[in-house]
This record gives C-alpha cells, structure tokens and sequence, in this order.
C-alpha cells in the first residue's frame, strides 16, 4: 500500500513536525503498520506492553492522536464505541459491521462524484471518508 510508511518515512516525518523520535513511538506505529484489523488504541498498548511493560495506556492514546494530527495515520470515524485506527493514509473508505464491530477497507473509490460544499460556506475540509455500515459475512 503506498500510504503506507517504512521506519525511514516515519522518523523523517516525526522530526519534520518537531517530534522526539522514541522507541515507544516507533513501536505503536508499527503495531498499526503491521495489521489491517484497524485496531484500538486498547488493543495497540496490549501489544507494545510486551516491549515496553512501562508504557501507559495513556501514553499510547496521545501518541496515536498526534500521529493522526500530523498525518501519519488515519482514524477511523467513530462509528463504533471507541476509535480505530489505520495506517493506510491512501484514499479509501472502510466497511463496519454493526453487529461485531470489525472494519475493512475498500481500495477502490465506491463513488467517483466529488462532495463539495455549497458555494460562499466558509467551512475548510481537511479530510473526508465514506463509512459504509452493515454486516460482514460472518454475521450475516
């Protein structure tokens, strides 16, 4: 996947954005860079605990949210009870299951037509995705 970023990516990116470049941080993105499940931050610090049994949930969740503000992740809308989040920073919408909860990416754009916002409204987008909910083959 091209949105994907390798180490060298990643560190040139936190230290272009003024980041310290840390163990821990480069151990949460790669727990995220390493799966399409589109984990929570919950399940993210169950995997880097076992690398850094120090690290705090808390730690994690504000690690994760600056990698979303800086670009270096996606977070999935909050469709279910808690975020989700995604290393693939290519365009793409996702599919959530409304029964279990699991999330899937869809590569090829569902629409090709634009949303843009009506002329003269002020407001900026930054970034926009589709989110299509409904059930997953197992719980069909």
């Amino acid at each position: 996947m091209e949105g994907k970023r390798d180490d060298k990516d990643f560190i040139a990116v936190l230290r272009e954005y003024g980041l310290q470049v840390t163990y821990q941080r480069l151990a949460i993105y790669q727990a995220l860079y390493h799966t399409k499940e589109h984990p929570s931050a919950e399940v993210i610090y169950q995997q880097v605990k076992k690398r850094f049994p120090m690290i705090s949930l808390g730690t994690v969740y504000k690690t994760l949210e600056r990698f979303y503000e800086v670009g270096l992740i996606q977070k999935v809308s909050p469709v279910t009870e808690v975020a989700r989040y995604d290393a693939n920073i290519d365009p793409h919408h996702h599919v959530v299951c409304v029964k279990c909860q699991s999330i899937g990416d869809i590569d090829q754009v569902v629409s090709d037509q634009k949303i843009t916002l009506p002329e003269g409204n002020p407001f900026q987008v930054l970034r926009h995705q589709v989110v299509l909910q409904g059930y997953c083959p197992h719980c069909k």
